[in-house]
């Protein structure tokens, strides 16, 4: 579900006004906000939703542990083990088919014939921005900046829809609050927040998606690299 798409803006005509409502309610807003963000993530691979959920369980759980432990070198422990899982999965996703074809090439050059299967392995998206932004939190919680979130915070705070998928990457003190105490919708500055949707729109729709082009034709000086199939 790319953002400038009719599928995307159905489903912001949907989430909108219905967040509005229960902007006041603050559990049940934040509830809402869970499932959006869920369906909004599932519009890409329904697989990638049980991801999220292990990376919003995994997180929390090492902060909590670190949070209530007084001792310094388990702390650390804790924190290498949070770390660990979370640069493990990234690397797994990422790498596990370079790892492979690098690892058959290197023997093969000495002979030996490893029987490692390439294999492909579907890429989550958005998957790089939520694991730094789980790594950011354990981080603070660990350094004092941070208290731990409740579950359900905390899970608003990974999977949030807007910057999910694109980031950018967020400090869990800039974003946690706002889940904590959100705006009265009365108050909200709406002129603002649809021009800035606007601007944003406007930006990638009509002058980033022709970047490219316009910079590979100036760099190559064959406008012909850029000729679109009709």
């Amino acid at each position: 579900m790319l953002f400038p798409t009719a599928t995307f803006a159905l489903f912001f005509m949907v989430v909108l006004p219905l967040s509005w409502l229960l902007m006041p309610r603050g559990e049940r807003w934040r509830g809402f906000i869970i499932a959006a963000s869920f369906v909004f993530y599932a519009g890409w691979d329904w697989r990638f939703c049980f991801l999220l959920a292990f990376s919003i369980l995994w997180n929390q759980l090492f902060a909590l542990a670190i949070h209530a432990r007084e001792d310094t070198r388990a702390r650390k422990w804790l924190l290498a083990g949070a770390l660990s899982g979370n640069l493990a999965l990234l690397a797994y996703f990422k790498y596990v088919g370079f790892f492979i074809t690098s690892t058959n090439n290197l023997f093969a050059l000495v002979g030996i014939d490893v029987p490692l299967e390439a294999r492909s392995v579907i890429l989550p998206v958005g998957i790089s921005f939520f694991t730094f932004m789980a790594i950011a939190y354990v981080v603070d919680v660990y350094r004092g900046d941070f208290a731990p979130a409740g579950l359900g915070k905390f899970a608003a705070y990974l999977s949030f829809f807007p910057h999910l998928v694109a980031g950018p990457i967020v400090r869990p003190g800039e974003l946690i609050p706002q889940f904590d105490s959100p705006r009265d919708p009365r108050y909200v500055d709406t002129s603002r927040a649809f021009f800035l949707i606007g601007t944003g729109l406007f930006m990638k729709v009509v002058i980033a998606n022709y970047l490219p082009p316009t910079s590979s034709i100036r760099s190559s000086g064959r406008p012909t690299s850029t000729r679109r199939s009709k």
